[in-house]
């Protein structure tokens, strides 16, 4: 076939800069990532590169310039992707990537600064361009991201594309009597493939950006979704979350097989009237510590108001029940031994079994009710509440903590 180079030009030409900006224009009205400007760079570089080969007959002094140009590409493109990944340290520095660029165009520039025939400076420029590609195309795909990525796959399948059509285009010129190396055929196939690697990059590009904000998007739900449900002095779900989990969890307990538990500190308002509130904080979270410490996986607690916090503890008995409470007690009291703060804290414990049919809400006004109890018998104790004909039986309270 008769290939006029004029048209093929002005056709990647076109393609380049279109490309190009529309992924300025993208960079200036969206939220984009470091190493982002790296590849539009990359992009209009190539199109000026491309653009000064039309002067090479006239301007002959115009081509080491225009090929600076064109190799600069996929050094760029992986400049671009370090700053991208900056946490994702790359195998190779970027000194070695400056090395690399300098010894393939210095390669190509010595051939034409000798005169060298036509066939040599085609060979020399497109094995540096073929180099270059696969250089960058290896490093990418070392990247943690990549296996999750389907933009960095494209990107690298397309590097490697260009990568072979080069190493063709380096070895063309010494292998006429191949019928399918014919020059034209490999030189239309390198304007193809140049204008697809054009295009692959602003999808490139824009995806990547997109899985960045998706990412961050999806972080920051996770965030406030941790807020929502968490009480973040205590780091123990809050109240309404700690209803949703219990009422999950309750659903899947049998009658009279979940315990609930109330508790909270002893004299907690002299604490805070007399210490401070920073340290009543810092007793907030000593408790819910100790608590998460002693829980089973799939024992539920919560910080329900104040410093009341709560259990929901499936397939528990009372007897079970009071011997977690004591445990936290006992771990409660043993950290303020070591802390050595002056600060002497207890709990006050109230126990129920779940009855059939009831919500989680009614086991805790039962619980209160227990808990009170506990207070009235002297503090620093737990009590267990019993539903019967003549009303709520409380049981005679168990000694909390080290003194048990």
């Amino acid at each position: 076939m008769t290939l006029h180079l004029p048209t093929l030009l002005f056709a990647s030409i076109t393609i380049m800069a279109t490309s190009a900006a529309l992924m300025t224009v993208f960079g200036l009205t969206q939220r984009i990532y470091r190493g982002y400007w790296c590849w539009t760079a990359a992009q209009w570089l190539s199109t000026v590169g491309l653009a000064l080969q039309l002067l090479r007959e006239s301007h002959p002094g115009v081509l080491p310039v225009s090929n600076l140009l064109l190799l600069q590409a996929p050094m760029l493109l992986l400049l671009g992707i370090r700053r991208f990944y900056p946490r994702h340290e790359l195998q190779l520095p970027v000194l070695a990537d400056a090395l690399l660029f300098a010894a393939a165009y210095l390669a190509w520039a010595a051939a034409w600064a000798a005169g060298a025939g036509v066939g040599l400076r085609v060979t020399a420029f497109a094995a540096g361009s073929c180099l270059l590609h696969v250089y960058s195309a290896a490093l990418v795909s070392r990247l943690r991201e990549f296996a999750r990525s389907t933009a960095l796959r494209a990107l690298v399948a397309t590097q490697l594309v260009t990568a072979l059509v080069q190493l063709l285009r380096a070895v063309q010129p010494h292998m006429d009597a191949v019928p399918w190396l014919a020059s034209d055929e490999l030189m239309l196939a390198s304007g193809l493939v140049g204008m697809l690697l054009a295009l692959v990059l602003v999808y490139v590009a824009m995806l990547l950006t997109y899985e960045r904000t998706e990412r961050k998007l999806h972080q920051s739900q996770r965030q406030l979704r941790f807020l929502a449900d968490t009480d973040t002095l205590t780091e123990v779900p809050n109240r309404r979350r700690f209803y949703e989990l219990a009422t999950k969890t309750l659903a899947l307990c049998a009658p009279g097989k979940a315990a609930i538990v109330m508790f909270d500190i002893d004299h907690f308002k002299q604490i805070n009237d007399r210490f401070g509130h920073a340290e009543g904080d810092e007793a907030l979270r000593e408790v819910a510590r100790c608590t998460r410490e002693t829980l089973r996986a799939h024992d539920v607690a919560g910080r329900i108001g104040g410093d009341e916090f709560a259990l929901l503890l499936p397939e528990t008995t009372v007897a079970e029940a009071f011997a977690v409470a004591s445990r936290v007690a006992q771990r409660l009291e043993v950290a303020q031994q070591a802390a050595q703060t002056g600060l002497q804290l207890s709990l006050s414990v109230g126990v129920v079994l779940a009855r059939k049919g009831e919500n989680i809400a009614d086991a805790l006004r039962r619980a209160d009710q227990a808990l009170y109890e506990a207070k009235r018998q002297g503090r620093s104790r737990a009590v267990a509440a019993y539903a019967s004909a003549a009303g709520t039986i409380f049981t005679e309270s168990q000694r909390m903590g080290l003194g048990a």
